[in-house]
């Protein structure tokens, strides 16, 4: 993972002032496409959220170090006193190891308090190689359950040998700091490392992707290069790919003739009768092949091995077929050993071209050099040779990037390390912008255990910018939609605000003249008109919400919305069971809150059109720390559930399961308004068994 240098974040100056303040920091943390953009938007948060300054702390897994490599408002001097190794005696690396949020008392190094926050790359779900092969070991699930310690060795997946990250966000109090204020720090901190798992994850298999790219290409150019002939056929025996070598005996030439379009035929069906003999006896895997020369019109005779190729599912999907000319070997005896010794020689190659590429599989990345025991390069890839040249050119930027990449082989070759990582700075020809890349290199030994070749991968991150576009192209047909959804919903609230004005004149005019026994009625028919009316208001005003909220108690707010709905329950024969716990206060909306628990209850209703049963309970979600924890509410219904293809886009604007009775905007609004209060929501469902809705809010402790 590389981020962005210590220069471009500290201070927080210009970054902070071209930050658009009215976005949320989940927003600005979900548009973020890079990695390294993560920890920048954090730190402008952080300070968006009253802290003097904030930095963080990165664990280098391969030398232990742990140094800064962000900062907001910090000097250089300040951020040096907290470079330090894991193996220090130190209270942030004590941090490290225990993964968990602390805070560190004031001290004359720093003059206030310092929250302590560690995140590490963790995910609930295993990586898709530990699913595949069915293996329990997954570095994400076990650092998310806590299962492994912080270790250098350990910090590395044993399926996709994946590397971890693991950072510290260090934030330095205010004179005053509320436990509300640290809860709301914390939960931002979890986003946004939630946000740098994902991003992280993504980049590890973009470049796997890329790995397997140059790797085929690798594997196509060896079998091109082979003198032997090599057939790729498929099922049916019919030819898939061939290599020149092959090309030759079976395939027709732009200018023919009409023994040479004999001769070909000829080969093609004396090719197909031994590959189905083979098939149909079962067990052999080579045999002797005579095939005819196009060109001198004289018999070959071929040794032709046969090998089965499968399919990722462990399917037969062809056979691949190298055919060795042994005609010489079979007329003359005497150079049956010379071959042989030719044989053990190709051998040979073949074997070092084999770890080679497994080197290369391991350690690929965007240009690749590979260079023998003298440190003189005999291998490169297209993007290498665009950086480097050939030996004849004499490019000035080509010279100085290779005298850079010679005094780097060079120093390898020689030394006694297998492997080495090491930052280079190489010119691009065209452009002539530097460029940093991460040079990694390894060593490939021959039978005596000397030096044969080194392989030198440059990695750079510009290539991931290829998937940007995409990213950009479909946050651009979200974004069209939910705006076609806001115009919708200001079109009805505008419609409905007129009609809703006459009934609020209408009941004011009523006030005095209502029977003293329909007074609970009166008032629930003011109290609840205005609620729409509010509603409608904050449509017209695109949900941005300008009501000011307060400490309110959940299970009033629910008990209120059960009894204005208890007449249509009562009607559709719906049984309401209640299951309330004692709760703390939370910082809510009340109209906002009866406009979500009204929406999700009338669902729950319409579902249910022959009677059922309404369950909604409420508990407390405590924490270990005691600052943070949740306000939880089920509502679980009997009714006739979600169906399967729908249920990841319920909470979409216009999905809906009414059919033309519904608009499929109310569970959408739902997601905002619950969104806007720093909570979460989720959704369960079984077609035919029910559907349960869970709701968490922030707790707030007075």
């Amino acid at each position: 993972m590389r981020l962005k240098s210590l220069e471009l974040v500290k201070g927080g100056g210009n970054i902070l002032k071209e930050a658009d303040s009215r976005i949320p920091a989940t927003l600005r943390l979900l548009h973020a496409e890079r990695s390294d953009e993560i920890f920048p938007i954090l730190m402008e948060e952080i300070v968006k959220l009253g802290y003097p300054r904030a930095f963080v702390l990165s664990v280098n897994f391969e030398t232990g170090e742990v140094s800064p490599i962000a900062g907001i408002k910090c000097s250089d001097s300040y951020l040096q006193k907290f470079r330090t190794s894991l193996y220090a005696d130190h209270p942030i690396v004590s941090i490290f190891h225990g993964l968990k949020p602390s805070i560190l008392p004031r001290s004359s190094s720093t003059g206030r308090a310092l929250y302590c926050h560690p995140i590490i790359y963790r995910n609930p779900n295993q990586c898709w190689e530990a699913e595949r092969q069915r293996r329990p070991e997954c570095m994400a699930t076990d650092n998310f359950r806590n299962a492994r310690k912080l270790s250098l060795e350990g910090q590395q997946c044993k399926t996709c040998e994946m590397r971890s990250y693991a950072a510290a966000i260090v934030v330095e109090f205010p004179k005053k700091a509320s436990e509300r204020a640290v809860g709301e720090l914390g939960t931002l901190i979890e986003l946004a490392n939630k946000y740098l798992a994902r991003l992280f994850k993504i980049e590890h298999y973009y470049n796997r992707m890329r790995d397997m790219e140059d790797t085929i290409s690798q594997m196509n150019a060896v079998m091109m290069s082979m003198a032997d002939p090599v057939v790729l056929t498929d099922m049916h025996f019919r030819v898939v790919m061939q290599n020149q070598a092959a090309a030759k005996f079976f395939k027709l030439p732009d200018e023919t003739t009409e023994g040479l379009i004999r001769a070909i035929e000829l080969n093609n069906m004396l090719f197909s009768a031994a590959l189905s003999s083979m098939a149909i006896s079962g067990t052999e895997t080579h045999r002797d092949l005579t095939l005819v020369d196009p060109n001198e019109g004289e018999e070959l005779l071929f040794e032709a091995v046969c090998v089965p190729s499968f399919t990722r599912e462990g399917l037969p999907s062809g056979l691949v077929t190298v055919m060795r000319d042994v005609t010489d070997l079979r007329r003359a005896d005497q150079e049956l050993q010379a071959n042989y010794e030719k044989l053990r020689a190709a051998e040979d190659v073949v074997r070092q071209d084999r770890d080679r590429l497994n080197l290369i599989i391991e350690n690929v990345g965007d240009p690749i050099i590979v260079c023998d025991s003298d440190g003189k390069v005999v291998l490169v890839d297209p993007l290498a040779e665009a950086l480097f040249g050939s030996d004849t050119d004499r490019d000035p930027t080509r010279v100085t990037n290779q005298a850079v990449l010679d005094a780097y082989v060079s120093n390898f070759t020689y030394s006694f390390s297998d492997t080495v990582t090491q930052a280079l700075n190489f010119t691009d020809p065209s452009t002539l912008q530097v460029t940093e890349f991460d040079a990694r290199s390894g060593k490939i030994y021959d039978e005596r255990g000397q030096v044969a070749y080194t392989v030198t991968v440059l990695r750079d991150w510009s290539p991931i910018r290829k998937l940007e576009q995409l990213k950009v192209e479909r946050r651009m047909l979200e974004i069209e939609k939910f705006a076609s959804a806001g115009r919708l919903a200001a079109t009805i609230a505008h419609e409905v605000n007129n009609p809703m004005e006459a009934i609020k004149n209408a009941i004011y005019l009523l006030a005095g003249k209502v029977k003293p026994e329909a007074e609970p009625v009166y008032g629930i028919l003011k109290s609840e008109t205005e609620r729409v009316a509010r509603i409608v208001r904050q449509m017209l005003g695109l949900y941005r919400n300008q009501e000011s909220v307060k400490p309110v108690n959940v299970n009033t707010l629910a008990e209120d919305t059960l009894l204005l709905l208890a007449r249509q329950l009562q009607r559709s024969n719906v049984e309401v069971v209640q299951e309330f716990a004692e709760l703390p206060p939370a910082v809510v909306s009340s109209d906002q809150m009866r406009q979500v628990f009204s929406n999700i209850v009338i669902n729950a209703k319409d579902s249910m059109p022959n009677g059922g049963r309404l369950k909604i309970r409420t508990r407390q979600i405590r924490s270990s720390d005691g600052l943070h924890g949740w306000i939880r509410v089920l509502i679980a219904d009997t009714g006739s559930g979600i169906p399967k293809d729908i249920l990841d886009s319920v909470f979409e604007p216009f999905v809906t399961t009414k059919g033309e009775k519904g608009t499929g905007l109310g569970l959408w609004i739902v997601k905002g308004i619950i969104g806007n209060h720093g909570g979460k929501i989720s959704v369960r469902s079984k077609v035919g068994f029910g559907t349960v809705f869970k709701i968490d809010l922030p707790m707030v402790r007075l």
